[in-house]
């Protein structure tokens, strides 16, 4: 993984992240409720190195995509492979701000919005695809969920 992100998975996994609360209802009969509360912080701080992971990953997949030296294909199979690296991009973003409300921010949305607009944008009708935008954006969303996970981070310690 080279996305911004390949370093911190060491540094990330084992911060204990208190204050989310679920309740017993929540969870499935078939899960093991002999953790004890040090076990379920941990799980909670691996899901979200988890989810982040997956989010870089899929960052990741959608600079190469854009990358004509990477992906030499025609304007029409880099309109797919765009857009479906945009859809997974977008979905771990959502599942961000789903499983962690605390990620529904203006830095985290407004990238993600500008992300999508500036994909809507690209004209893969020209061989030469100016991606400059979209690339600029996708570095800005990185940043935000980075600088997000980093300050949860400091302020978990």
């Amino acid at each position: 993984m080279n996305g911004r992100f390949s370093q911190r998975k060491s540094r990330t996994r084992g911060t204990i992240i208190r204050g989310n609360t679920m309740s017993s209802s929540s969870l499935s009969s078939k899960h093991d409720f002999s953790y004890t509360d040090n076990d379920y912080d941990y799980f909670l701080s691996d899901a979200l190195v988890n989810d982040i992971e997956n989010f870089a990953n899929h960052a990741e997949r959608l600079r190469q995509s854009l990358d004509p030296s990477i992906n030499a294909n025609d304007g029409k199979s880099m309109c797919v492979s765009v857009h479906s690296a945009l859809s997974m991009v977008s979905q771990t973003v959502r599942d961000l701000l789903v499983r962690y409300p605390a990620f529904k921010t203006t830095h985290v949305l407004l990238p993600a919005s500008q992300l999508i607009h500036s994909v809507k944008e690209l004209n893969f009708d020209n061989s030469n695809v100016d991606a400059s935008r979209t690339l600029s954006c996708l570095e800005k969303l990185e940043a935000a969920v980075g600088d997000h996970e980093r300050q949860n981070t400091l302020l978990l310690r």
